[in-house]
């Protein structure tokens, strides 16, 4: 998606203009989704600003924000990814077996590798892992000697899925880089079932999925079970391990919902579109908040008006409402744009963290300018202003 075209405001009430004093992105090597330029061409802007004209230099339709929803804000930032441009992606959540304050959240940059950072944003390991693009995780994962937790991520750089083991103390290593037939290995996300079998969906920029059955027998085997397609390009998915659905976001189309691991004999439903005023294309990360009492609320980055749309997974799939992360002058952490990925666990983190977190990728990190990162937001904070019960304790 680009930002270069001018129209007229949209079809959402109280909206502005993405900023277009921002400079422009020369991608590191580019990878053709995001971004070539932050504002404006100042022609297409005076003619906006004079009469509400459709501008030129289009290359996509203008990213328009949402200011008529409530705002959130982040208490912590990560440190900068290495990589300039359109590096930073997708986060993933480690939760501390024995102290959840010393959670982890795992980050890609889609430059370089892949980061971890504790949850006061110091960045902690560094994997260079070269292009690597989204990243899943999940704990309790059946192995030999005990459970065990894997992560996922695609590397476009070897055009493979790499497996990393996370120790108890969250300590990050690659365990093996998975060939994978998919020609630009794009999105993953994770499914772990009843038994402690994981799998992993990777699909590629094409719309091909692949499913990946990773543990058997306690040993890490990763075996290739099913293959599939959507008619454009996805990104980002989650799967809810309790019910066995998978949520695909179609990033021009919107948020499918299917059977977990029936692959393309699974009946696809569209739970939303971007046709809706709750949805601007391109839909990027999800993720489900899931709570100790069976609550489970969808989480979608709406990186087309720079907003994050809920959903009730226990009531229908009912749309809940919309935030946007706002810039806090307060504590000079600015606020998230463009979002791609994002990540959510209802887990208690300590203090300010009570209910859970919301990490986000931040497109234009400001405040001051500098490399795109990741932003902590209190689920407590989301929960205040949507009017959600605070989730029940284990």
């Amino acid at each position: 998606m680009t930002a270069c075209s001018l129209t007229r405001k949209g079809k959402h009430p109280s909206m502005e203009l993405a900023p277009a004093s921002l400079p422009p992105i020369l991608p590191e090597g580019g990878d053709g989704n995001r971004l070539r330029h932050r504002g404006c061409c100042a022609a297409g802007l005076a003619a906006i600003l004079a009469g509400g004209l459709t501008g030129g230099c289009s290359e996509g339709p203008a990213v328009v924000a949402r200011t008529d929803l409530p705002a959130v804000y982040a208490v912590v930032e990560t440190e900068p990814v290495r990589g300039g441009g359109d590096a930073a992606d997708d986060p993933a959540i480690w939760i501390h077996p024995a102290d959840a304050s010393l959670s982890r959240v795992l980050g890609t940059d889609k430059r370089r590798g892949l980061s971890v950072y504790d949850l006061s944003g110091r960045e902690v390991q560094f994997l260079p892992r070269g292009r690597v693009n989204n990243v899943d995780l999940r704990q309790g994962v059946a192995m030999a000697g005990g459970p065990a937790t894997l992560a996922v991520a695609t590397n476009r750089t070897e055009r493979a899925m790499d497996v990393f083991t996370v120790s108890a103390e969250g300590q990050v290593e690659l365990a093996l880089a998975q060939a994978l037939e998919i020609g630009d290995p794009y999105g993953i996300c994770m499914h772990l079932d009843a038994a402690g079998i994981a799998y992993a969906y990777v699909n590629g920029s094409d719309g091909e999925y692949e499913i990946w059955r990773l543990n058997e027998g306690g040993e890490l085997k990763p075996e290739r079970i099913d293959r599939f397609s959507l008619p454009t390009k996805p990104e980002g998915c989650v799967v809810d391990d309790r019910t066995g659905i998978a949520y695909i976001g179609e990033e021009e189309h919107g948020i499918w919902k299917m059977p977990a691991g029936a692959g393309g004999s699974g009946e696809k439903t569209l739970l939303d579109s971007v046709d809706s005023d709750r949805l601007a294309a391109d839909v990027e990360g999800l993720d489900i908040y899931r709570t100790a009492d069976g609550g489970a609320i969808l989480v979608a980055s709406s990186q087309g008006d720079y907003t994050f749309a809920f959903y009730d997974l226990n009531d229908g799939d009912r749309y809940i409402g919309s935030v946007r992360v706002a810039d806090d002058p307060a504590s000079g952490i600015d606020g998230a744009e463009e979002t791609d990925g994002l990540a959510v666990t209802a887990v208690n983190l300590g203090p300010g963290f009570e209910q859970g977190v919301l990490v986000v990728q931040d497109g234009f990190n400001r405040q001051p300018e500098e490399k795109q990162n990741f932003k902590l937001v209190p689920w407590s904070a989301v929960a205040k202003v949507l009017n959600l019960p605070a989730p029940a304790e284990k």
